[in-house]
């Protein structure tokens, strides 16, 4: 008997909390009544019920994805503006909602065309934060900074400098340059042999041959 009272007045609680919040949020509750329009085939229902929605200042993205397939009906490209909108508040995230669930219905020629506008969107706002990323990390390094973990894609080296064109294919080349040959000095300096055994082994210089010098061994 007491478990009746208590489960009412969950109930209750539960109700309005509810009321609550679908009262905070009235912009929601015409999103709905439009997205199940546009469902029912009615496009040009939905679509009045969501311009009311973007007139009242909202940043759902699922407004302009649906919005724009409520235009496709006549053309597919005449609803890329509102794709685009829509890609751009997601990413922005302004109001924070799973657009994937809500596009699950969405199948064809029209989701490809959503899926792509969210992918250009996606690259483009990596494309800035990279750019963003770089350019505070050249204002550090210029003011005398750190850069502060911050990500700095790396530069393009510069090319190796061409080969001489004197011998490009010779691996002694050091960056020589064409011009005529340098001729060294002469050096009246005898150089000095290599082999060890000329210095260990003097030889005499040949006797002359008028020496009057005694034979030893003469008779």
């Amino acid at each position: 008997m007491r478990l009746k009272p208590f489960l009412t007045l969950i109930t209750l609680v539960m109700f309005a909390a509810g009321s609550y919040v679908s009262a905070q949020d009235p912009l929601d509750e015409m999103y709905g009544q439009a997205v199940h329009s546009y469902f029912r085939g009615d496009a040009t229902h939905a679509e009045e019920l969501l311009n009311e929605v973007i007139s009242a200042g909202s940043q759902d993205p699922r407004v302009y994805f649906f919005r724009g397939l409520c235009q496709s009906y006549s053309s597919y490209a005449s609803g890329v503006p509102d794709f685009e909108k829509g890609a751009q508040l997601e990413i922005d995230g302004k109001k924070v909602v799973n657009v994937g669930k809500s596009l699950e219905r969405i199948q064809g020629v029209a989701r490809v065309e959503i899926e792509k506008v969210r992918s250009r969107a996606r690259l483009a706002s990596r494309a800035r934060v990279l750019e963003l990323q770089r350019t505070r990390y050249e204002e550090m390094q210029r003011n005398g900074g750190a850069s502060g973990g911050i990500f700095v894609p790396p530069r393009i080296k510069d090319p190796a400098p061409a080969p001489s064109a004197l011998a490009p294919n010779d691996p002694f080349n050091s960056g020589m340059t064409k011009g005529d040959p340098t001729v060294l000095p002469s050096d009246s300096k005898t150089v000095p042999s290599d082999d060890p055994l000329d210095d260990a082994m003097p030889i005499d210089p040949a006797p002359d041959a008028g020496t009057t010098d005694t034979d030893p061994f003469g008779t």
